[in-house]
């Protein structure tokens, strides 16, 4: 009772106008920090931390990811770049959006939203990833986050090579098979499940605001991020779900064709279940949810892509996790379970290691 009271206080003197629908989630967010907090006094403490293993991890370099999140003209290229995402992009879609998906039915336009994912990762790849690969540019390579050379370069032992060539067929057969399969089946599902009437809107008349489009996406991000942090520290609490999320694992050293390699049990519960869950419960305008789906897909992207950028427009604001963090979590397989946030990993104290480790190496007499 008092935090349903609290939660209206803090709703009431917010500026942001919210729907309905919004207030529940907040106050269901509200709860989750409040409940889970007192938990989290009590895991802080017993979160074990294998120091020794810290002291090893050389392979991160450190002055290429200490960058990112500093106020400097990279800082502001990001921010113009998340202003185009969040002002321009729904701007140039509106004239066009209904017609994109005129003559579907409602499961089917909101079906068709979700694959987006497909053109996007091909586009990303082709765009974005194979030319800083290829290339090799110094103005690239100076926020190369591991220093250990990528596997598929000739300098390498032969064994890495074929080691690395392997992993990345496998990796293709399974992405194929969670992307043209098991995704569609899921929404198949979730579009037998879920009524109509609750299915996303995709007409011009319920166009949202700036400051509704705004609260949604802050519903989306905080919603999903609790989903997606609990199903990953789960995944590695339990052994009998590890079996199936350390396939993930298989890469050490990130490239990009780590960023949606997961097994299909793991891919259900720790990627595509979350991300259905949260468009399903908030209900945003479909504009909202591609414009969330996008910051998504980039900043997974992102995560595995092995670089960290200054420039990068999903880690120039507060809160935000750096390249780094998800790179930790891959070499130590120790804490850091949060996706684009780090608020849970701060609430829970599963982000001590990384902290741990970063002030030991940045300070340390062997940095580069």
């Amino acid at each position: 009772k008092i935090l349903h009271r609290r939660s209206k206080i803090l709703l009431r003197g917010s500026k942001i106008s919210f729907t309905c629908r919004n207030k529940v989630i907040w106050r269901v967010i509200l709860w989750c920090y409040v409940t889970h907090a007192s938990l989290g006094v009590a895991w802080k403490n017993s979160y074990p931390v294998n120091y020794s293993t810290l002291l090893n991890l050389n392979t991160i370099n450190i002055m290429a990811v200490t960058h990112q999140g500093k106020p400097s003209i990279w800082m502001l290229v990001a921010a113009l770049q998340s202003s185009l995402w969040f002002f321009a992009l729904p701007a140039a879609l509106k004239p066009h959006w209904s017609d994109l998906f005129d003559g579907f039915s409602s499961s089917t336009a909101n079906a068709l939203l979700f694959l987006l994912i497909i053109p996007f990762y091909l586009l990303y790849i082709l765009l974005v990833a194979l030319p800083i690969y290829l290339l090799q540019w110094e103005c690239f390579e100076r926020f190369k986050i591991s220093k250990n050379a990528w596997p598929w370069l000739g300098d390498n032992d032969p064994s890495i090579r074929e080691a690395f060539w392997k992993l990345t067929y496998k990796t293709i057969r399974l992405e194929l098979l969670l992307m043209f399969i098991l995704l569609p089946a899921m929404l198949y599902l979730k579009s037998m499940i879920v009524s109509n009437h609750l299915e996303l809107s995709f007409s011009d008349d319920d166009w949202p605001s700036y400051t509704t489009s705004f609260s949604d996406l802050i519903s989306l991000a905080l919603l999903h991020e609790f989903l997606f942090y609990w199903t990953h520290r789960l995944m590695h609490a339990y052994p009998q779900l590890y079996k199936y999320h350390k396939v993930h694992h298989e890469y050490k050293q990130n490239d990009i064709l780590a960023a949606q390699y997961f097994h299909p049990v793991d891919f259900v519960l720790s990627v595509g279940g979350p991300a259905i869950i949260t468009a399903a419960f908030v209900r945003p305008h479909s504009i909202t949810q591609f414009q969330f789906g996008l910051w998504l897909l980039y900043a997974n992207f992102d995560d595995h892509l092995g670089y960290a950028f200054p420039w990068s427009p999903v880690r120039w604001f507060p809160l935000a996790v750096g390249t780094d963090f998800h790179e930790f979590h891959h070499s130590v397989n120790m804490g850091c379970y949060s996706g684009k946030l780090i608020i849970y990993d701060v609430l829970f104290g599963t982000d001590r290691a990384y902290k741990k480790w970063k002030k030991t190496r940045y300070y340390s007499k062997d940095v580069d």
